[in-house]
Order: structure tokens, then C-alpha cells, then sequence
């Protein structure tokens, strides 16, 4: 059994007294200006020691726009760049009725020691593979909130991902599916009845949410297909906490869709325990129930379980290989994001992450 070491150090700092004043409060002001960071140090047996730093501006402009930056480099080559915008910010306009709204998002990561199992439920993990992955997508999404629940979005989306520096006797290169370099070209449209308290810290409310995107092959490395995808999930106070659940499905519809297309499960954000794309096909599904609980001031707990699968086919993802693997966190909140760590076990590996945002 493989176990990566992962141990995160963060300090939590303030600019000006102003964003130290806007810290301590639980709730945004719209007419207000948060102004949080957070710098980290790290070291994974597998990226090496690494460092980051994360920061989101909220309000400066006095519009209710909100800036956000991401940037991490690692001694064994990973190197992330996240870099967005939103205007409305999207706590500030959450329950609410709106016009318009425009989300941005460049993000670049490169993974220098990215695994691959093969495709399918039963890929076998001694057959893992090291491979460079790296992406870069830009994404700009225009939404509008036709009632406080009701909010349609219309996204577009360019992604180019470059497969290379595999490991001697690999067999993803001589996988007719595999594609050295390949992009993602789509449009898609989404449909969300969202009743949450909030975005960053939701205690109460629900989500149901449908989206249809179309992959065109407007460059010479695209292919087309489609994406379907629904998802749930259900926010309850109970005692001082909250218990949070998720489950969804996505499925694409196409011909000769690439290995670097295909839906993955593992890692932080879906199946935490088993490594990032463990399992990988045409259909996913994932499910995610946690109790979240506070532990001191800005500080709380998470326990909880994943699940999931993946399929060739709709209909044999109730019968497929399905992973269950029990989880265990810290989140500390801030006013304009959450800072995450989790570990997840399975019993091929012990997934430890860090990241920002709830899973869900």
C-alpha cells in the first residue's frame, strides 16, 4: 500500500487593519471590502516541499466584484496558477435576484508525476503509470438569478492538455485514445435551483442541478461530445453542526473520445483515498455525505465518506465497481474562502489533501 506523507503548514496574516476588521466578521457586507490571504508551506513524498500562496480581493472596486489567486510550485514540478474573477461576487449574490453575473477563470497545473491506471472499473493499481500532465483552461460563465433559487448559466470553455514523459514501457502512448495534446472546445448550459444559506459555509438549504455541454472540434486537437450531468445536495443543522450531502452523475456521448477526456474519480474533490484518477470512463458517479462541526473560532472538523464508480455504459453503473472510503478534515473560514485539509483512506492507499473550498 502506497501512503504519500502529506503535512501542510499555514499562517493566516493581515495587510491593513481594515482586512483585519473585515476577518472577524461570519457574514459578507456588501458594501465592504474583505481582503484575505494565506500563505503555505508544505512537503508531499510526492510533489517534494512545496509553497503557495492564496488570496481573494472582495469589493475594492466598490461593485461587489471579487479577484482571486492561486499560485503553488513544488521541488518535483508541480506548478499551479489559478487566477479569477466574478462580478457580482458569488457569496454576495447568493439567495438572491439578479441580472447578470460573469465568472473568470484561468487556471494552469502541471503535474509532473500524474498516475494513470488504465480506463475502466476494474484497472488495476499495480498497473499505475507516471506520466507529465498538464492543462491550462480558461472558463467564463454568464449567469443570471431569475428568483433568489433559480439561476441559469451559459459557460464557455477552452482547455488544452499536454500528455507527455512517460515512463519507459508505458502503455498510454500506444493506446489509440491516448492524445498527446488535445483540447477541450465547448459551450454549456446549466440549470440550478440552489436554496443555500450560502456558498462558503452553507447550514441549511438544497441544490438540484442540471448541465448539458457540447465539445466542438473547432482546433485540429478537439473532438466532439457531450456531456450530461446532474447533481444533489442537501445542507441540515443539527446540534451545532451541519450535515452535508451530495450525489451526481455525468455521462458523455461520443466517438473517440480521448483518454485525457474521460471522467475520473479519485482525489480532492471526488473520491478522497484513492489517488486522482483512479478510475476513468464514460460515466462517473459520486456521492459525498460529511458532518461538519465546528471545533474553536474560525476552526472546525469534518468527518465523513465518499463514494464512487465508473462505467463504459449508463446502464451498468449500479453494478459497476463501486469505492467507499471514510474521510476525516480541519476547515478554517474565512470571509471570502475556506481553507482545506482532508485525509481519506482506501485500502490500496491514504489520500492526504490540501486545498480551498468545500468539497461540495
Amino acid at each position: 500500500m502506497r501512503i504519500p506523507i502529506y503535512i501542510a503548514l499555514a499562517l493566516v496574516t493581515s495587510m491593513c487593519a481594515r482586512a483585519q476588521e473585515a476577518s472577524t466578521s461570519s457574514s459578507p457586507t456588501a458594501g465592504r471590502v474583505d481582503w484575505n490571504h494565506f500563505p503555505i508551506v508544505m512537503y508531499d513524498t510526492d510533489v517534494g516541499f512545496g509553497g503557495g500562496y492564496k488570496t481573494v480581493l472582495r469589493n475594492a472596486l466598490g461593485s461587489q466584484e471579487s479577484f482571486d489567486l492561486t499560485l503553488f510550485a513544488s521541488t518535483k514540478g508541480e506548478r499551479w496558477v489559478r487566477l479569477g474573477a466574478s462580478w457580482p461576487d458569488a457569496e454576495l449574490r447568493q439567495g438572491s435576484e439578479y441580472p447578470f453575473a460573469l465568472d473568470v477563470v484561468l487556471d494552469y497545473d502541471k503535474m509532473i508525476s500524474n498516475s494513470f491506471f488504465g480506463v475502466g472499473d476494474h484497472s488495476r493499481f499495480d498497473d499505475r503509470e507516471m506520466y507529465t500532465f498538464e492543462p491550462l483552461e480558461i472558463t467564463a460563465a454568464v449567469s443570471r438569478g431569475f428568483t433568489p433559487s433559480l439561476v441559469a448559466a451559459a459557460t464557455l470553455r477552452f482547455k488544452r492538455i499536454w500528455s507527455y514523459g512517460y515512463e519507459a514501457g508505458s502503455s498510454m502512448p500506444a493506446n489509440p485514445l491516448n492524445a498527446g495534446t488535445c483540447d477541450i472546445t465547448s459551450a454549456a448550459l446549466q440549470l440550478r435551483y440552489d436554496t443555500r444559506t450560502s456558498v462558503l459555509q452553507p447550514t441549511a438549504g438544497m441544490v438540484l442541478q442540471a448541465d448539458v455541454e457540447q465539445a466542438l472540434p473547432v482546433t485540429d486537437f478537439a473532438k466532439e461530445w457531450t456531456r450530461l450531468a446532474g447533481w444533489a445536495q442537501y445542507y441540515t443543522e443539527m446540534w451545532d453542526a451541519v450535515v452535508a450531502a451530495r450525489f451526481g452523475m455525468q455521462a458523455l456521448i461520443g466517438d473517440d473520445i480521448p483518454i485525457q477526456h474521460l471522467l475520473p474519480i479519485g482525489g480532492n474533490n471526488t473520491v478522497r483515498g484513492i489517488p486522482k484518477d483512479r478510475f476513468l470512463d464514460r460515466v462517473s458517479a459520486v456521492g459525498n455525505l460529511e458532518f461538519r462541526f465546528p471545533v474553536y473560532h474560525r476552526l472546525g472538523g469534518v468527518l465523513g465518506v465518499d463514494a464512487g464508480a465508473v462505467s463504459h455504459e449508463f446502464a451498468d453503473i449500479a453494478s459497476s465497481r463501486w469505492i467507499v472510503t471514510p474521510v476525516a478534515g480541519l476547515r478554517y473560514y474565512l470571509p471570502t474562502f475556506v481553507v482545506r485539509a482532508d485525509v481519506g483512506w482506501s485500502n490500496e492507499a491514504v489520500g492526504v489533501y490540501f486545498n480551498f473550498g468545500q468539497i461540495f
